[in-house]
């Protein structure tokens, strides 16, 4: 143990003390837990009741502690202005927020808070606002908690304490993520890397590391969220704890799978899996075959995801891994199982299933049944999600489901219901715009087309604009995700019908070449790769962290139902969207090389043929509805 005079984390756990299974929980807690709050305790070697009710309290035995610093409570009771009683009184503080008694554990640690003076040391005095930081974080109250760590960062500074400083930015940078302010989490990240680094404590180090990982990536600096992340492995390595190296393994797993690195997800996870099986903790190990599971998803691999979901389902009962088994049979063409899953959860639901994940259920089934060409079913299913979900407060679901019952009356040969269902799905979904309206809009398009209504091409011409849009927005993703080839058939769709409608060549071939470009192009206009070549991580931080924050208030309009709060929010919205627009103008007039990067416009037939030669003509095609033209 460090013999500094107070501090030290509690995340330093004595690994040496503890049995193999009971830590191998506790690091479970600290490192997958990422909301969780924990304390520090102060370190002090000249009283044995203090010492012991750290020992106690460091090995998690939190009513046993609470017993001890009880009686050093007793003992300093007539000196609450002493270090000792102030110690006592954080330690106990702590000792019941542990066991959830979250009010009398923070009046005891706001206790020790009121007995601060000038004449207290800034060390000491550090201490005790980072545990008021921590129990405010444990009773929800984030914005107290962050202003006082903030406080306890100051005087941590003013003591020169580094461990201190290391420590209490560390948790501002958890915070700070928690709280979506991602460039805040690396400001204070970078603080805790740097001390810890300084420090040489490998243990908080690895955790430092990965936390800056987290708001790198929330930012989309995928490269600095990876170069942390090994960091974080490496240094865990120095550690020889083989437990905490696992955990490392488990993240990075995550991560190549977001990012879809597959193999290195795959190799990671697997890693993962092997010590957590070796271990035998069961509720560790199903919850591991099915994080290698979803790779194979991914990979499209069904059969072996199927294995490991399985295997998850002979350790335990739960809804999602049911669902997952549904799903990759309903993909391995074994509809008949798929759909004996589905049913079994909608015969025996689970207790604490929710009307959310029933609604699931009833669109996995009527997507299951519309590909089985079960139509009556599918609507059934789809009519039952879309009543269900009206109860709910989740627009999304029930823009969804509207657009499921569309679809399948389509299929039905109903374009009049398609199309009232189609205007309802788009009705809601606008209410969120930047979630993938443009599929709402497709599906509007084609219900007007249905009926021979030139309202398709008008709708059709909204949709281009926002899938060009979401490529181009902060809600959008980039070209590796492959999400804009799935609308390059509605484009080449469109471009038939101004064919064989309109009999409009030109505006056939450009529509069908705007398609081409939309899936090829890469975000050229303001792409992060020419940003970061021209502008500084500090800038380009600010940046993604607006974007966050527009993200996060569409998000808040999508659960909203009351007309005031969506007004107000979408004031809100359009104020942010104002000065995220003034700053990439601004960057734009100040840095002449991203004004050099522009589309390539979409060349005329005409254009091309000007540039053969008299012998030289062009023969230009397109496959559309399996037509060549």
């Amino acid at each position: 143990m460090e013999t500094t005079k107070y501090i030290r984390c509690m995340r330093q756990l004595h690994v040496n003390t503890l049995k193999k299974t009971s830590l191998l929980i506790a690091l479970f807690l600290i490192v997958f837990s990422p909301s969780a709050a924990y304390s520090q305790y102060a370190n002090v070697t000249d009283d044995s009741l203090l010492v012991l009710g750290n020992e106690v309290y460091r090995k998690g035995n939190y009513p046993e502690a609470e017993v001890i610093y009880r009686k050093a409570l007793a003992k300093y009771q007539n000196n609450k202005s002493e270090k000792e009683w102030i110690i006592a009184s954080v330690g106990l503080g702590a000792s019941l927020l542990d066991q959830g008694v979250y009010d009398k554990g923070q009046e005891w640690i706001l206790k020790a808070d009121s007995s601060l003076s000038e004449a207290i040391h800034p060390e000491l005095q550090a201490y005790v606002k980072s545990n008021v930081a921590w129990a405010y974080k444990a009773n929800r109250d984030y914005s107290n908690s962050q202003k006082y760590y903030t406080t306890a960062l100051s005087l941590a500074n003013r003591s020169g304490d580094q461990y201190r400083i290391a420590q209490v930015s560390n948790s501002l940078s958890l915070l700070t993520y928690q709280l979506g302010y991602y460039d805040d989490a690396i400001k204070f990240g970078r603080i805790a890397v740097q001390s810890f680094e300084q420090i040489d404590d490998p243990f908080l180090l690895s955790i430092s590391y990965r936390n800056l990982a987290s708001a790198y990536e929330a930012l989309g600096f995928t490269e600095e969220a990876e170069d942390n992340l090994i960091k974080s492995y490496n240094t865990t390595i120095r550690t020889q704890n083989n437990d905490l190296t696992s955990t490392v393994h488990y993240y990075l797993g995550s991560f190549y799978h977001r990012t879809g690195s597959y193999d290195k997800a795959l190799a990671n996870y697997s890693k993962y899996l092997s010590f957590v099986q070796e271990e035998g903790v069961i509720n560790y190990i199903a919850p591991a075959y099915e994080f290698v599971a979803s790779v194979y998803m991914s990979l499209g691999d069904f059969e072996r995801a199927l294995d490991y979901f399985n295997s998850s389902a002979n350790l335990i009962e739960d809804l999602s891994i049911t669902l997952n088994i549904a799903f990759c049979y309903q993909k391995l063409g074994e509809f008949d199982l798929a759909r004996s899953y589905y049913n079994k959860i909608l015969d025996n639901p689970d207790q604490n299933q929710t009307d959310h994940q029933t609604i699931e259920v009833y669109l996995k089934l009527a997507d299951l049944e519309l590909e089985t060409v079960n139509l009556p079913e599918a609507l059934a299913y789809a009519e039952k999600a879309s009543q269900l979900s009206q109860k709910t407060e989740s627009k999304q679901l029930n823009a969804r489901s509207y657009a499921l019952v569309a679809k399948v009356n389509a299929r039905l040969d109903q374009p009049v219901r398609a199309l009232t269902y189609s205007k309802k799905a788009y009705n809601i979904a606008s209410l969120f715009k930047g979630y993938r309206i443009a599929d709402y809009l497709v599906q509007l398009s084609r219900s007007y087309h249905a009926l021979g209504n030139d309202s398709s091409f008008y709708y059709a011409e909204i949709a281009f604009s926002e899938i060009e849009r979401e490529q181009r927005s902060v809600y959008g993703e980039n070209l590796e995700s492959g999400v804009f080839s799935n609308y390059a058939n509605f484009y080449n769709e469109v471009a038939y019908w101004y064919l064989k409608e309109n009999d409009d060549i030109n505006k056939s071939f450009e529509v069908t070449e705007r398609g081409r470009s939309r899936v090829l192009l890469e975000r050229l206009a303001f792409s992060d790769s020419e940003l970061q070549n021209v502008v500084n991580d500090t800038t380009l931080i600010a940046l993604r962290q607006q974007e966050k924050n527009i993200d996060k208030v569409y998000r808040e309009i999508e659960r909203l139902n009351d007309n005031q709060s969506l007004s107000a929010l979408r004031e809100k919205v359009n104020e942010l969207e104002f000065q995220y627009q003034s700053r990439t103008n601004e960057l734009y007039l100040n840095h002449p090389k991203l004004r050099s990067v522009n589309e390539s416009e979409i060349i005329k037939i005409s254009e091309i043929q000007d540039m053969l030669s008299d012998n030289d003509a062009l023969i230009e095609y397109m496959f559309t509805d399996n037509k060549l033209v």
